[in-house]
């Protein structure tokens, strides 16, 4: 072996991790170009549609029309996109392609500077993220927006864990000005409030400051003063179906198809609600009566046990409605190791339903449902017996 080579070889070795993040963005990034061509029902029945008759009203000049049924921030982002010398579905895609990237690196950020695992752990975090088949899919098949309001909601639960309400409420504001669905963390941050009593309510106020801030756009341009969250109210079930191509605990109830009227669902929605309620409820008073000690870890297992409660036992959830508790599942892999497997079917989970609806690849809900109640409760398990061991914060603030 020449003298050069084996500098280069050692310089490799010396910067493993580095490589390793190199590596997973080419591959990550790879697999979201071989995704570039495809054409989601979504797109074809919505986005597209939005971006064509936004640019043809002038692209910003638009802002003041309510076009699609998405927020107003979002139609402002869509604005800024017909500006771009790209291909109306490439520069959808690269929007949110941006965030996934945002969203790894951060959580990256975080594992490495909050655990023991340093760099490796960065370089792990990261390639989990990206390589996501389930993320990517979201992002460069579907069009979709998910990774941008995620992304600020892991933003809100990090200022939120340092006791910096007023962060945590701007980021979770600008959340909910993205995607309404932000709201399936509502749960945690009520909790937190009350259970740590280390903030004003008067700081929820912040959020819906943020929203109407995101809305000024589209006021300035001659919206009503209200309409940033008249929108939010649009956004409603279409369908009368207890799932929605999730694999909830309502499809227990009966086998359901996209075409058919759920025969019983005018009664079984409110027990859903009341349900749903009911166990969230029975997990704060867990937390509460038990003196569970909110560490680091904690933190992210009880957030991930009230979000996942609240998406598995809601009526009318879509298959994209986990991805908050997805993403949050990866980053408590660095808190608790047993909680690889779960968080390996989360990813499969999605994967099939995902595939039903991208590539009409056939599975059966109810199974998955039953799959998916395993692992709901595997996190449920796992976060009984983290309460029961108080080993101090693994976070360094």
């Amino acid at each position: 072996m020449i003298s050069g080579e084996k500098k280069i070889l050692d310089y490799i070795e010396d910067h493993i991790y580095v490589f390793v993040i190199a590596l997973a963005f080419i591959l990550g990034a790879y697999l979201r170009f071989t995704m570039r061509y495809f054409l989601s029902g979504d797109t074809l029945e919505y986005y597209l549609p939005w971006y064509d008759e936004i640019k043809s009203l002038g692209g910003f000049k638009a802002i003041g029309t309510q076009i699609g049924d998405y927020s107003v921030l979002y139609q402002f982002m869509l604005a800024g996109l017909t500006y771009l010398p790209l291909i109306p579905l490439y520069s959808l895609k690269a929007f949110s392609i941006l965030f996934d990237l945002i969203m790894s690196v951060t959580i990256a950020v975080i594992i490495r500077r909050n655990t023991e695992y340093g760099i490796k752990g960065a370089a792990a975090a990261f390639a989990f993220v990206w390589i996501s088949p389930v993320f990517a899919m979201n992002s460069a098949m579907w069009t979709q927006c998910d990774s941008i309001y995620t992304y600020f909601v892991i933003l809100a639960l990090l200022y939120l864990y340092r006791d910096k309400p007023l962060g945590a409420m701007i980021f979770l504001g600008l959340a909910f000005s993205f995607k309404l669905q932000t709201i399936f963390i509502l749960p945690f941050f009520l909790f937190i409030y009350f259970y740590k009593k280390k903030f004003s309510v008067l700081y929820f106020l912040i959020v819906p400051a943020v929203v109407f801030v995101s809305t000024l756009p589209g006021i300035i341009a001659g919206r009503g003063i209200l309409d940033g969250f008249e929108i939010f109210f649009v956004q409603k079930a279409e369908y009368y179906l207890m799932e929605m191509n999730y694999p909830g605990f309502w499809m227990f109830t009966s086998y359901e198809t996209f075409v058919e009227k759920f025969e019983y669902f005018d009664y079984l929605y409110p027990l859903a609600l009341i349900f749903t309620v009911t166990v969230l409820a029975a997990w704060m008073i867990y937390t509460i009566k038990n003196k569970v000690e909110l560490n680091a870890r904690n933190f992210l297992g009880l957030a991930i046990v009230l979000t996942y409660s609240t998406v598995f036992f809601l009526p009318v959830m879509h298959e994209r409605y986990g991805y908050i508790y997805e993403v949050l599942a990866i980053i408590y892999i660095f808190y608790n190791k047993r909680s690889r497997i779960p968080c390996i079917a989360l990813q499969i989970i999605s994967m099939v339903t995902y595939a039903f609806y991208l590539l009409f690849v056939p599975r059966n809900l109810t199974l998955l449902a039953l799959v998916n109640l395993i692992v709901y409760v595997g996190y449920c398990a796992l976060y009984v017996m983290d309460t029961r061991v108080t080993d101090g914060d693994l976070i360094k603030i």
